[in-house]
């Protein structure tokens, strides 16, 4: 055989063996994927670190779900705080807030929630720019970090009726800066146009300590406008601290009978009287300080008890609207002293002023210097 002849038998005996192994490798690729369509597809398991989880926070229990504020007055002022506790063992974040309609602004209150705190978030209904039956869905965004980031909502919902034919003036009912112990009265107007013979039968409050006396100021048979002032007294009884409460109207209307309304408030102390935090003590310093109590009103101070014996309290005399008073600390016995100072009155608005005393007494305390550290 010549040499052309030996080449060209060569090179078909390779193609021969290309072709088939072409063939053998595109039959194995079928076999492959008949057997991957015959097996059940599996799926990861790992979790996304973005995932989206409801799960986690179904343990939250909100203040309310639904805020129904009724029939109310146009101009009116009507909001809502929905809460509810982080009963979680790590921070959650409050990380937005949507609402389904224009007539309800939320606001994110506390943007970060430590265990045991209350989230909060803040729902005002706009009785100003809509009118009606009037209702939404507000939405909140929640995420947690830990053991990976995870993601969830709570959502609520505010209603109400917007009445047109009645208005209310000023938006609210607001007793501000009150000190206890003292009467107040503020004054309201509430309007209504439609019917002559409109008439408001009973007001309700929520609170005991407010009452509410109702005068006719106007019934006009042709304009079939209907005014009424509205006298609203909160007593001495109130309680220091802030409050919300709200007023009901019972009305004859045969279609709407009632209408409400908020009232607000803070009470404040008559004293004043910062509470003793002295820290870390060294073991038999001598200890003397002094305690100021400051009064809008003079008063005069009948008694000063500490329920720990080891804390004295000079006497004071004379009715005055700031006593200074001295006190002395004995430091001879180390521990944690953590008890309440009672300071009686002549002030009938408020006879008893509870201080809170905290102190540590160590031994021996360091202070570490430049050449310490």
């Amino acid at each position: 055989m010549n040499c052309l002849a030996f080449r060209s038998a060569s090179v078909l005996s390779f193609s021969a063996v290309m072709i088939v192994t072409s063939l053998v490798s595109h039959a194995n690729g079928q076999l492959f994927r008949r057997y991957q369509r015959s097996q059940p597809t599996q799926r990861s398991t790992q979790p996304s670190t973005n995932s989206v989880s409801q799960h986690w926070t179904s343990s939250f229990k909100p203040n309310a779900k639904v805020k129904d504020f009724g029939a109310v007055p146009r101009a009116s002022k009507q909001e809502f705080i929905f809460e509810f506790e982080n009963t979680l063992d790590q921070p959650i974040y409050l990380t937005g807030v949507r609402t389904s309609c224009g007539c309800t602004k939320p606001k994110v209150m506390t943007p970060e929630v430590k265990p045991g705190e209350m989230a909060k978030i803040h729902a005002k209904y706009d009785t100003v720019g809509f009118k009606g039956n009037r209702k939404a869905t507000v939405t909140v965004s929640l995420r947690r970090n830990q053991p990976r980031t995870q993601r969830g909502e709570i959502q609520f919902m505010v209603k109400g009726q917007i009445r047109q034919d009645v208005s209310f003036s000023p938006a609210e009912i607001k007793f501000e800066k009150v000190t206890s112990g003292e009467d107040q009265v503020r004054t309201a107007k509430i309007m209504f146009a439609g019917k002559s013979n409109w008439e408001i039968l009973d007001v309700i409050s929520t609170n005991p300590n407010i009452t509410v006396e109702k005068k006719e100021l106007r019934r006009d048979t042709r304009s079939r406008r209907v005014d009424y002032e509205l006298i609203v007294r909160l007593d001495g009884e109130q309680p220091v601290g802030l409050f919300t409460d709200q007023l009901t109207f019972v009305t004859n209307d045969a279609n709407q009978k009632q209408l409400t309304v908020g009232v607000l408030g803070n009470v404040q102390s008559i004293l004043e009287v910062k509470p003793i935090q002295l820290g870390v003590i060294e073991k038999d310093k001598k200890i003397e300080k002094k305690l100021i109590i400051r009064s809008s009103r003079p008063f005069e101070i009948k008694s000063v008890k500490a329920d720990d014996q080891r804390i004295r309290f000079d006497e004071t005399a004379g009715k005055k609207t700031l006593h200074i008073l001295s006190y002395k600390l004995d430091t001879s016995e180390t521990g944690k002293i953590t008890t309440k100072i009672k300071i009686e009155t002549d002030d009938p608005g408020q006879p008893l002023a509870i201080v809170d005393f905290d102190a540590q007494i160590e031994s021996e305390t360091f202070t570490l210097n430049d050449k310490d550290k």
